[in-house]
C-alpha cells in the first residue's frame, strides 16, 4: 500500500519546486499547465496567482527550523505530490509554530477544498490534522477533455502558516460524491487571498466537517440535470461509486433556463433517474433543493424564482423515500431575515447567484445542521464536527484590491463537441466570444429546435438589454415567477411581439420558433424607436434575408434550428454595432476564467 512522508525544513526546503520527474514539491506559479485560469488552477490546488504578485510570490515562502512557512500576507502555500492510482488517501498534516504564533491559518486539499480554518498555534506548539481525500478524473470548465492527473494538493493560507510534515497513505474510506452546478462546485480563487472577493461553492467547504470521509466534488458550472449526464460528469462519478457511498445532488439554477427541464417535467424526471441509478449501485442518495439567489421584492414581499424546483426536489425524495434537505428554503429565509443588502455580503460583487467563501461556509453549515436534525445516515455518524466558529463577512476586510484586466472567459477555443464541420461554425465562434453562449457545457445541440421563450434569453444578450420584472401576466401560459417571464414582459413593453404570433391569450413559450417569428423578434429588436417596430411578419422576414440575418432558403413557417439562431443574432449585432458592449445586467455569468 502506497505510503509517503514529506518532512519540511532542512530535508525539504521552500526552494523544492514541483517537477514531474521529482513527483513532488511546491507548485511553481511560473510553469503551470492549462490555457484558462480554471485549467491552471487544477494544477495549482485551486489557486490562481494574481499576475501583479508574481515577483512577491518568489519570496513568499521561507525555510525555517520548523518546516516551510508563508511570510507574505495573504499568499497561499501549495504543495503537490503525485500518487500511483485513483481512490481514497489518508492525509496527516503536522504543523509546528516557531517563535511566532500561527494565526487564522486555513488548510485546504485538492481544488481548494477547505479542511480546517482558524487554526491558531502558540509559539513552539504543534498541531496535527488527519483527513481523507479522493482522487478521480475531473473535466475542467470550458473544455471536454478530462484531467486525469493523479496528484495530492495540500495548500494553506494565514499568518505564519507552516507545513512541518505531510504523510500520504493509500487507504479506503467512505466517499461523499457531489453532483450539481456552479453554486456548489470547486471554485478557483486568486491569491493574495481575500475570502470576501473569492467565489466559493458550498460543497467545496463541506470536508471540514468530515475527517473520516473523503469528498469527491464532481459539480460543475453551467450544469443542468441533463448536461451533468450528457457531458460525461455522471460517468466519472458512477465509475467510482461503491456500495455504501453517498451522493448529494443539487441542480436547478440552469435547469430553469431550459424549457424542456421545467420543474415538474424534465427536471423531476431526471431527479428520479439519478435516484434510481444511485440506489441501483447500493449507494445513498441525498436530494438538496437549489440554494436561493438573493431574493427580490414583488408585491411587498420577498420572492424566489426557484420555489417550484424546490418542490420538485421534495416530491422526488418522497417518492423514493430518500433524504431531502430543503436548502432553498433555508437559504431563502436566511437572506430574507438579514435583508437584501446584508445578503449581498455573502455573494461575489455584483452577483445574486454565486456565493463568496463566506456564503459557501454559511450554506455548508445549513447542510450539516439538517444532517443532524434529520439524522441522515450514514452522514450523521461520519460527522466529526457539527458546529464551527462564526465566519461572517465581518471576519475580514471587504476592501478587495482591483484585479488586472484578463482576457475573459469567452476568449477561448469553442468547447462544444457537436459543432465540428457545420456551416455556421465561424458565427458560433463569434457568438461564444460575444457572450451569447454558455462556455461551461459541451453540447450546443445546433440542429435542435429553439423554444420561443428560451430564445428570448439569447436575443436579449445580443441586443444588450435586460428583462423586466414583475411579469404582469398578459399571457396565461407563463407564470409570474418563471425565468423567461421577465423577457416576455420586456417584449410586451418594447413592442417586440407581433400580434399574429400569439392568440387566445397565449404566448406559446414551448412552441418551436419559426423563421418568420425569429425574423420578427430580431428585426423589431434592432429598431431603436418603438414606433418603428410595427412591422409585419412578411416585412421582418424580408429585411432579415436582405441583411444576411437569415438565408433565402426555407419556408416562413419552417422551424429554425439553434445554430441558425446564434448565427443570425451575431449578424444582427454586427449591423447594430454593439459587439463590444457589455452584457445586460441580468445575465448570469459563471465565475470561471
Amino acid at each position: 500500500m502506497y505510503t509517503k512522508t514529506f518532512t519540511f525544513g532542512s530535508a525539504l526546503s521552500s526552494s523544492v519546486l514541483f517537477t514531474k520527474e521529482r513527483s513532488y514539491g511546491f507548485v511553481n506559479q511560473e510553469q503551470l499547465e492549462g490555457k484558462t485560469k480554471s485549467e491552471q488552477a487544477l494544477f495549482s490546488g485551486g489557486w490562481n496567482l494574481s499576475s501583479s504578485a508574481l515577483e512577491e510570490w518568489k519570496s513568499s515562502l521561507v525555510t525555517v527550523p520548523e518546516g516551510v512557512k508563508i511570510q507574505k500576507e495573504r499568499f497561499a502555500m501549495i504543495f503537490k505530490a503525485l500518487v500511483p492510482e485513483e481512490g481514497s488517501y489518508h492525509i496527516t498534516v503536522k504543523i509546528t509554530a516557531g517563535s511566532e504564533e500561527i494565526h487564522s491559518m486555513m488548510l485546504f486539499s485538492g481544488r481548494r477544498n477547505l479542511i480546517e480554518r482558524d487554526i491558531c498555534i502558540a509559539p513552539y506548539q504543534s498541531y496535527e490534522k488527519s483527513f481523507y481525500v479522493y482522487i478521480a478524473p475531473y473535466i475542467p470548465a470550458m473544455t471536454s477533455i478530462p484531467c486525469t492527473e493523479k496528484a495530492i494538493y495540500i495548500s494553506a493560507a494565514g499568518k505564519n502558516a507552516c507545513f512541518s510534515e505531510i504523510r500520504i497513505e493509500k487507504a479506503e474510506s467512505p466517499v461523499l460524491f457531489i453532483a450539481g452546478d456552479s453554486t456548489l462546485t470547486d471554485q478557483n480563487a486568486d491569491f493574495p487571498y481575500y475570502p470576501y472577493g473569492s467565489c466559493g461553492g458550498w460543497a467545496q467547504v463541506i470536508s471540514q466537517y468530515f475527517s473520516s470521509m473523503a469528498v469527491c466534488n464532481q459539480a460543475h458550472s453551467g450544469m443542468t440535470t441533463n448536461c451533468f449526464r450528457d457531458d460525461g460528469h455522471w460517468a466519472i462519478l458512477k465509475e467510482h461509486l461503491k456500495k455504501q457511498d453517498i451522493v448529494m445532488l443539487e441542480f436547478g439554477h440552469n435547469d430553469q433556463k431550459r424549457r424542456n427541464l421545467s420543474a415538474f417535467g424534465g427536471y423531476l424526471n431526471n431527479l428520479r433517474w439519478y435516484i434510481k441509478e444511485i440506489l441501483k449501485a447500493g449507494a445513498y442518495p441525498v436530494i438538496l433543493s437549489p440554494i436561493s439567489r438573493i431574493p427580490f421584492e414583488d408585491r411587498g414581499r420577498y420572492c424566489s424564482l426557484l420555489t417550484t424546483y424546490a418542490q420538485a426536489c421534495k416530491m422526488a425524495a418522497e417518492e423514493y423515500q430518500v433524504p431531502f434537505i430543503d436548502l432553498h428554503t433555508l437559504t431563502f429565509h436566511f437572506f430574507c431575515k438579514i435583508g437584501v443588502e446584508a445578503a449581498r455580503d455573502y455573494f461575489i460583487t455584483g452577483d445574486i447567484t454565486h456565493t463568496n467563501d463566506y456564503g459557501a461556509n454559511q450554506i455548508a453549515s445549513f447542510v450539516v445542521s439538517e444532517i443532524l436534525r434529520q439524522s441522515i445516515e450514514p452522514l450523521n455518524s461520519l460527522l466529526t464536527f457539527s458546529e464551527k466558529k462564526a465566519y461572517s463577512p465581518d471576519s475580514d476586510t471587504k476592501e478587495i484590491p482591483a484585479k488586472s484586466a484578463a482576457s475573459g472567459m469567452f476568449s477561448i477555443e469553442v468547447p462544444y463537441v457537436d459543432i465540428q464541420g457545420i456551416l455556421q461554425y465561424p458565427m458560433i465562434k463569434k457568438a461564444l466570444e460575444k457572450g451569447l453562449l454558455d462556455p461551461c457545457v459541451m453540447h450546443l445541440h445546433p440542429k435542435d429546435d429553439m423554444p420561443r421563450a428560451q430564445f428570448l434569453m439569447v436575443l436579449f444578450k445580443a441586443l444588450r438589454i435586460a428583462g423586466k420584472r414583475p411579469y404582469l401576466g398578459e399571457f396565461c401560459d407563463l407564470s409570474r415567477y418563471e425565468w423567461d417571464s421577465s423577457y416576455v414582459q420586456a417584449c410586451i413593453e418594447e413592442n417586440f411581439i407581433d400580434p399574429n404570433t400569439v392568440s387566445n391569450g397565449r404566448f406559446r413559450p414551448d412552441d418551436p420558433l419559426t423563421r418568420e417569428e425569429f425574423a420578427s423578434f430580431v428585426i423589431r429588436g434592432m429598431k431603436k424607436n418603438i414606433l418603428e417596430r410595427n412591422l409585419s411578419l412578411e416585412e421582418c422576414l424580408k429585411q432579415a434575408v436582405e441583411n444576411g440575418i437569415l438565408s433565402e432558403k426555407g419556408e416562413k413557417q419552417e422551424r429554425i434550428c439553434r445554430a441558425d439562431c446564434y448565427a443570425g443574432l451575431v449578424r444582427a449585432m454586427e449591423i447594430i454595432g454593439n459587439l463590444d458592449m457589455a452584457l445586460p445586467s441580468d445575465t448570469e455569468v459563471h465565475p470561471v476564467g
